[in-house]
């Protein structure tokens, strides 16, 4: 109840946040343009542009300042920025869910802001410097490397929100803000919101996540600083699926009112970070002519870098009543919730809302130090390119609950809120190459090495190479990579204690290649490529819910084609993604994925864009994992399929200035097909239901 407490505060402390932000636009603190210092794009000039007061004549009122916004994301960890965009497109506006923006299909719960995993085995590559159980949460939050830096010449804010029509007495809503303006010509700051409100359609799958983080940055000729400061919280009811999984398949019953496994169970995950990124830079001043203006700019040649981060993550996960035995039977057989064909670690009595029998709580803590020495690739030389080497230190605290040895009957075990802890520490050197100002091509390679502590002798090399191909009619580019890493299995497939599991493994090290190819002509609106992975020792979760390795090599090929037409108003997009795998033991994702959108786009009275159209998804039949809500952890299982589903929506997207709005109908399919709905075995999708969402753009 006091998270309960703060949180509410927090949300109290936003609404008077936001006033105040109110008033600062109403303040009408903007800054001009006044020179344009070149198109350098050399990541150590960017945002440094020449900004100054706007002059007025006093005998206008209208406003004689140019809005002019550019934005930077850092990339090569937090040590380079590199130009970006803000997500404001109209085409596709009606897929507002965040997986469904970044992967083209993916395997959930059912219901927004619930744990997820993308079917793209790309896509699921895991860091192992961050927290084991946030993974499946990463694409409802923001992350240090997902925060945009800004300049701009007016203050620039940015509303979405999105919700059911039929919102009440069970809804779905999301709010999005992004507000950002420059304090003065050096000095930006800003911050966004972003939440999700989910009760669902079925019972006790409620989900509430949030984020929110503060960023600013400093630019001037021979400094630089970036700053951010975050946190997201997801908060997520688990039912473990409907009981009887079929009675979806009946038309007679509503989806509130089938049956559950859990009732009282739920799991809070947060992530909080901080950022300091800063450098000082060495180099010369340089005459630049400007118009009829001529004016010094500095160009830096070298640099010294420093960057701190600290996270802190949490995962609590609780139960009011846990399982006394080990598996539910239903028409569905043996359910395992803890794990097949072995009794689980359980120990505990009923419990209560205000006390449950189950409190497990396991975290880590991080805090990192990087020091660079830099050589800046050259705008003003023809032929250069930017180097940097780096030593960096981890400072790692993992803590999940405690374990007694002794259990006496009626005595709720583990200990409520006792924690053991485990300090870890890596140091690492690393280096890279780079050439992005290039005409002919551009190029990277990476490379980090551990020399001491807890990943001693981890590895990860990388590198890419981008071709553009110019003819009389288009531009059209190549883009190879690949990629080379020998890495320690992260601390808790090792080591891990709860109400429900108890583990001490000693995993070897996971060795992964991985190769790729890309042709992308946005001219004919045509990409395609392939990717090619070779594994050895894969981490995974078995069949009885618990990590394993898996005991030989295997591979994964991807090909995919994205190709659309226009003719006319007519718009057809289709994506399509094709996957293959040695191995059927140790993951499983679906061989064939589409998507294959149609609308029709046109203008009325000259002001409003319109575009209505039917929106299709497709995935194959596959072994799509079991879910286990104590881990929060996808499976694998050999028994159940699901797929071969046509996901279809209907929408309408419109804007006017810039103002956006959605009308959609999403999972049409229900009202035609009984069943097969499922986005992981056991869990169903919501039906088929009508949404809208705005979006709405300032910067006056």
């Amino acid at each position: 109840m006091a998270e309960l407490s703060i949180f509410a505060a927090m949300s109290i402390k936003l609404r008077h946040l936001l006033l105040i932000i109110s008033i600062c636009l109403a303040s009408g603190l903007t800054y001009s343009q006044t020179r344009d210092t070149g198109s350098s794009s050399s990541a150590q000039n960017r945002g440094q542009e020449k900004y100054g007061p706007g002059k007025k004549n006093p005998k206008e009122k209208k406003d004689t300042i140019v809005f002019k916004m550019k934005v930077f994301q850092f990339e090569d960890g937090y040590s380079r920025l590199k130009a970006s965009r803000l997500d404001t497109i109209f085409v596709d506006y009606q897929t507002y869910n965040p997986v469904l923006k970044k992967t083209l299909t993916a395997q959930t719960l059912g219901n927004l802001g619930a744990s997820v995993q993308s079917n793209d085995y790309f896509q699921r590559s895991f860091d192992s410097n961050e927290f084991l159980f946030l993974k499946n949460y990463k694409y409802y939050g923001k992350f240090p490397g997902d925060i945009h830096f800004y300049n701009t010449t007016k203050p620039f804010t940015l509303l979405e929100y999105g919700q059911w029509f039929s919102n009440k007495p069970k809804g779905e809503s999301w709010v999005n803000i992004l507000h950002t303006q420059n304090i003065n010509p050096s000095l930006n700051w800003g911050f966004s919101y972003g939440s999700i409100t989910s009760q669902g359609k079925y019972l006790s799958q409620e989900a509430k996540d949030n984020n929110l983080n503060l960023f600013a940055s400093y630019n001037i000729d021979r400094y630089d600083l970036w700053f951010i400061i975050g946190k997201n919280k997801f908060k997520n009811q688990e039912n473990g699926g409907l009981l009887f999984p079929a009675d979806i398949e009946n038309p007679d019953l509503k989806p509130e009112n089938l049956p559950v496994w859990f009732d009282g169970t739920s799991a809070e995950t947060k992530n909080s970070f901080g950022l300091i990124s800063h450098q000082y830079k060495f180099g010369k001043w340089i005459k630049q002519q400007d118009k009829k203006e001529e004016f010094q700019k500095f160009i830096t040649r070298f640099a010294l870098m420093h960057t701190l981060e600290f996270t802190d993550n949490s995962r609590y996960f609780v139960e009011v009543e846990p399982n006394p035995s080990y598996d539910y039977s239903g028409t569905r057989g043996v359910v395992y919730f803890y794990g097949g064909d072995h009794p689980p670690y359980i120990k505990g009595t009923t419990g209560t809302a205000t006390l449950p029998s189950t409190q497990d709580r396991s975290g880590m803590r991080r805090v990192t130090n990087m020091f660079y020495l830099k050589a800046v690739e050259a705008p003003d030389r023809k032929y250069t390119f930017g180097k940097q080497a780096y030593i960096g230190n981890d400072l790692i605290n993992v803590y999940y609950p405690r374990e007694r040895l002794i259990y006496t009957p009626g005595i709720m075990m583990p200990p409520l809120g006792l924690t053991q802890s485990d300090k870890l520490t890596n140091t690492f050197v690393g280096g890279s190459i780079f050439r992005t100002e290039g005409k002919f091509w551009n190029w990277s390679a990476n490379g980090r090495y551990y020399i001491q502590g807890y990943r001693f002798g981890d590895f990860d090399l990388s590198g890419q190479i981008e071709k553009p191909i110019k003819t009389s009619k288009d531009t059209s580019f190549i883009k190879i990579n690949a990629s080379m890493t020998n890495t320690t299995p992260d601390y808790f497939y090792n080591h891990f204690y709860s109400n429900h599991f108890k583990w001490d493994n000693n995993f070897d090290k996971t060795y992964e290649l991985k190769v790729g190819a890309e042709y992308d002509n946005p001219f004919r609106r045509l990409k395609m490529g392939f990717k090619y992975s070779i594994v050895t020792n894969y981490m995974y979760w078995n069949a009885q819910s618990l990590p394993a390795q898996a005991s030989s090599e295997f591979s994964v090929v991807q090909a995919f084609l994205r190709k659309d037409f226009k003719f006319g108003g007519l718009n057809i997009q289709n994506s399509v993604m094709f996957q293959k795998s040695t191995t059927d033991t140790y993951m499983h994702v679906p061989e064939v994925s589409t998507r294959n959108t149609i609308f029709i786009q046109g203008l009325y009275a000259k002001v409003l864009t319109f575009q209505f159209g039917f929106d299709l998804r497709y995935d194959t039949k596959y072994y799509a994992d079991y879910y286990s809500p104590a881990l929060g952890m996808f499976y694998v299982q050999h028994t159940e399929k699901i797929g071969d589903y046509p996901w279809l929506d209907a929408f309408v997207n419109l804007k006017i200035k810039r103002t956006r709005f959605y009308v959609k109908y999403s999972n049409m399919g229900t009202m035609m097909i009984r069943g097969g709905h499922y986005t992981t075995p056991g869990y169903a999708a919501q039906v088929a239901l009508a949404s809208f969402g705005l979006s709405w753009t300032f910067y006056d």
